[in-house]
């Protein structure tokens, strides 16, 4: 019977001679990938899940109710690719290295130029951190002994959790020395201001503005009323005859009015020196009351900054977890790898596969005169 174009009949019949070879290549294959994996140690997965926190709880406007928006507890964005940075560090990998001898587990040994990489690079083969479609981070770490493994993992949250806390903690100091450095400059400034506003008030004799403002107007008046009600008088008393007591009353009213012309020649005086002049006070109330104004501001501002500075203090001293715990690590009771069935049957398929190629190479290349090709 013809075959048709499509048949797969040449090919079989091109590969039925070489029968015996690919059985016992295939064969060979699976035996030997059987005896291999049987010698390939077990490893157990310790898997912890957790949640970021945050960054919100380690803010004390947040915490302390100060904050205007809402808190939240649980992180996204930055707070992810925190932990995430964090738990693949080199800090993270040498001190689960470190605190758990795992040189020793993986037969490296350290002093060496290239140990620290090499035991580097085989423990982060068995060390991953992901983000779950849940938002979760998800640790696992392989390791030969189960109970390493669960406490692997668990060490490893920790240390993330110290780190980060660090990290904001740190973060947090800085901002602390900045606010006691603005604050040291701040006082520094007021008190400059408050020793000119003291040399300018000795000299000027302002010392306060408001109450004397209202004072010396209200003199001058008085003053310059009293002057003019007993010149009046005194025109009136000089228009009669003076004798006795009405001589000695006018007496009195023109003392008096030289008195008050005095004062009235005191209050508008030019001079300088005089600390009770109207002009020279006006001259000077404005520098007056600009120094207390800025006075006034600074001693505000420093209050409302040792208030924030307060509850800096504060939240550096709050123990708040930097992740959310949902599941430790517990002690795992299956391994994880080899997967020996797998590793079986994908080497007796590579066998069997290969050994097929190479019988239709060999039929390919059967009818070839070698010795000519290599003679030519």
């Amino acid at each position: 019977m013809a075959t048709t174009k499509d048949s797969l009949l040449p090919i079989l019949g091109t590969l039925y001679p070489y029968r015996r070879m690919v059985i016992r290549v295939t064969l060979a294959a699976l035996v030997i990938s059987v005896i291999g994996s049987l010698f390939l140690h077990n490893y157990y997965q310790g898997k912890t899940i957790f949640y970021a926190a945050s960054q919100d709880l380690f803010k004390p406007e947040k915490v302390f109710g100060g904050g205007q928006t809402e808190m939240y507890y649980y992180g996204s964005g930055e707070d992810i690719d925190r932990i995430l940075t964090i738990g693949n560090s080199h800090e993270v990998v040498d001190y689960l290295i470190d605190s758990f001898d795992l040189w020793k587990a993986y037969n490296i040994k350290p002093g060496t130029p290239m140990s620290r990489y090499k035991i580097r690079k085989a423990f982060r083969e068995n060390y991953n951190i992901l983000l779950t479609k849940q938002d979760a981070l998800e640790l696992t770490v392989e390791d030969k002994d189960p109970e390493r493994a669960a406490s692997l993992a668990n060490a490893a949250r920790e240390k993330i959790n110290v780190l980060v806390r660090s990290v904001i903690r740190n973060s947090q100091i800085g901002i602390v020395n900045s606010f006691q450095s603005s604050i040291h400059n701040k006082e520094k400034n007021m008190q400059g201001t408050l020793d000119t506003l003291i040399y300018y008030r000795q000299k000027s004799g302002i010392y306060d503005a408001a109450a004397q403002t209202e004072l010396l107007a209200t003199r001058v008046t008085e003053v310059t009323n009293s002057v003019e009600k007993d010149k009046a008088t005194l025109s009136s008393l000089e228009s009669q005859h003076l004798t006795g007591k009405l001589a000695d009353t006018v007496k009195v009213i023109k003392a008096r009015i030289v008195g008050a012309e005095r004062e009235l020649a005191i209050l508008n005086s030019d001079d300088p020196a005089s600390n009770y002049s109207l002009k020279n006070f006006n001259a000077s109330i404005g520098r007056i009351q600009l120094l207390e104004n800025r006075y006034v501001r600074s001693f505000d501002q420093i209050g409302y900054d040792l208030e924030k500075l307060k509850l800096y203090n504060s939240a550096i001293d709050i123990n708040i977890p930097a992740v959310h715990l949902i599941e430790p690590a517990e002690v795992p009771l299956y391994k994880s790898k080899p997967k020996r069935s797998v590793i079986v049957l994908a080497c007796t398929i590579a066998a069997f596969l290969f050994s097929l190629a190479a019988a239709l190479v060999m039929e390919s290349y059967k009818q070839t005169d070698w010795k000519g090709v290599f003679k030519g």
